[in-house]
């Protein structure tokens, strides 16, 4: 049996899927990427902001000298002719104010400083002040943080630096980001088609390629998996085959051998006997019969279909199921809707065939068969007025050789076929409780 490679086909909503991780993580990342950085920041800049300002009062001071020379050469008529003229060749406001309105702008420690002729500069570091000498004047140079609006370039601005560079951030995450979350996101979507390959019984499916080491294991595990079940499978398949053909031959030697055994007149007893083990017989050839018919249904992977009329199924299971006498369950149909499917006619004959038999052999005195929709299907449900089934055994019940009761005619293998079929043909089997009273055992089937 050749392997082959699991292909996923994506939808778009399977590739909307990755892209909705990629922004979760994205999105994760990028604000605490951006708190990390803003607190840290924020932390050195406290701690710095003491040695800034001293750094800023350094470079400062050269300035305050150069021009305190230059006032104290010009006289003091002319100062306000020399501020003027000084402007025009600094880049950020310069002017003289009175000392007396010093106090409007700084507090009483740096207003002492002022008065012994420190330089003192603004709580925001934007204005430097120092008291020109032998007057009640200030020299005031700022405010350093606006300079000139016609030499402020679109990339000097403060705003613009700040969005460049937290868009810089974000792409330098974004974009590895998104490639490794699409790498991820593809290689685990194509384990997971091999997990539901596996879970469809396709047990000899190929691991596929992946290229993400986190994934490897999960990959290898897989693949390891589906070959010991593809070995197991096989060989369970294999046997009870092999025993089912290799018992015919057998049983068929035995039947020849009762029909030519000779029982005298006077002997019940041996008579008795020899119509027990006809009996015994018989019922060994249905259970070979059986077993082979599981085994086909479970080796295969598909079943054949084509379109079916419901209806047309009912009409052909009421004439396979006449009444018997009226000892016997009353059986009787009610499609709700004519409807078609695709599926097997055979296989679905023998899977509700299964159903009735099953539902006459524990009904008290009806068997109802009918046809439901739902949802993107339809429900084909055999109820009876019988014992039903308890809960803790509607799952167990539709394992292979499993039987609740003893039943001469039954091998525990019908409800395991009921199951393998309906599984075949892509729905489900279960059972419930009845509205009758009994058991209620539903056939789930896709629409056509």
């Amino acid at each position: 049996m050749g392997l082959k490679t699991v292909q996923p086909h994506r939808t778009p909503a399977q590739h909307r899927g990755h892209f909705r991780l990629f922004l979760r993580y994205c999105l994760g990342f990028v604000l605490a990427y951006l708190v990390l950085i803003a607190s840290g920041l924020y932390l050195w800049a406290s701690l710095t902001e003491q040695g800034e300002e001293q750094q800023i009062r350094t470079q400062l001071q050269g300035t305050h000298h150069l021009l305190h020379a230059r006032y104290a050469d010009t006289p003091q008529t002319d100062w306000p002719q020399l501020t003027r003229h000084l402007q025009m060749q600094f880049a950020y406001p310069l002017k003289v104010m009175s000392l007396a309105k010093a106090p409007h702008v700084l507090d009483v420690p740096s207003l002492q400083h002022l008065d012994q002729g420190g330089l003192v500069l603004s709580p925001d570091g934007h204005f430097s002040y120092q008291r020109l000498p032998g007057s009640a004047d200030v020299l005031v140079l700022g405010d350093f943080s606006e300079p000139e609006q016609a030499d402020l370039a679109l990339y000097d601005s403060e705003h613009v630096d700040a969005a460049v560079m937290i868009s810089i951030f974000i792409i330098a995450i974004a974009f590895p980001l998104y490639f490794l979350v699409y790498r991820l996101w593809r290689d685990v979507y194509a384990l997971g088609h091999m997990a539901l390959a596996i879970q469809q019984g396709e047990l000899a499916v190929a691991a596929p390629a992946v290229s993400t080491h986190l994934v490897r294991p999960l990959r290898e595990a897989l693949s390891s998996m589906a070959t010991q079940l593809h070995g197991a499978m096989e060989g369970q398949r294999i046997l009870s085959q092999a025993v089912a053909h290799e018992t015919r031959t057998p049983l068929a030697r035995m039947r020849f051998a009762l029909a030519m055994m000779q029982i005298a007149d006077d002997d019940p007893e041996g008579a008795a006997l020899l119509n027990g083990l006809k009996t015994d017989v018989a019922r060994l050839e249905q259970l070979a019969s059986a077993g082979v018919t599981y085994a086909q249904f479970g080796r295969s992977r598909h079943v054949t279909t084509h379109r079916l009329d419901v209806w047309r199924l009912f009409e052909a299971l009421e004439q396979r199921f006449p009444a018997v006498g009226d000892s016997a369950a009353r059986l009787s149909f009610q499609p709700s809707h004519r409807c078609t499917l695709i599926a097997n006619r055979d296989a679905l004959m023998l899977a509700l065939g299964n159903l009735i038999g099953n539902a006459r052999r524990h009904a008290v005195s009806q068997v109802v068969v009918s046809l439901h929709a739902a949802g993107s299907g339809v429900v084909i449900a055999v109820d009876d007025d019988g014992p039903g089934v308890a809960p803790a055994d509607r799952e167990r019940i539709f394992q292979p050789y499993v039987q609740l009761q003893r039943h001469p005619d039954g091998f525990g293998l019908g409800l395991a076929l009921v199951h393998i079929i309906a599984t075949k043909h892509g729905g489900s089997a279960d059972v419930c409780d009845s509205v009758l009273g009994g058991a209620r055992f539903r056939v789930l089937l896709p629409h056509a």
